[in-house]
């Protein structure tokens, strides 16, 4: 009877189907001056009556409210970003982005 080595390693097992939990709470994660707090702390006393008419009651209903829309595109614009494919790309990736959302 002949033994046979295993050059197998005992790694653990990858596995990318479970995500890490941490606890993020993007409040902690961005300055009390920063100037994404500062522009939502302005459009917030705006009023926005206009805006919620131009959005139709008929069909489905918008995925991000429009005021959040409009403080998205808004900060985009201070940010030197214009194209749509861009803001939607900042919006998956930038901290900034994700805390207006």
């Amino acid at each position: 009877m002949q033994l046979t080595k295993s050059y197998i390693k005992n790694y653990n097992e990858f596995n990318d189907n479970f995500q890490l939990i941490l606890p993020l709470n993007l409040e902690n994660l961005i300055p009390e001056d920063d100037s994404v707090r500062l522009l939502s702390h302005v459009l917030e006393g705006l009023n926005y009556k206009k805006l919620y008419k131009a959005y139709s009651s008929v069909g489905r209903k918008p995925a991000v409210e429009p005021k959040i829309m409009f403080k998205i595109i808004s900060y985009a614009y201070s940010q030197n970003i214009y194209s749509s494919r861009k803001i939607e790309k900042a919006c998956k990736r930038d901290i900034n982005f994700r805390w207006l959302l």
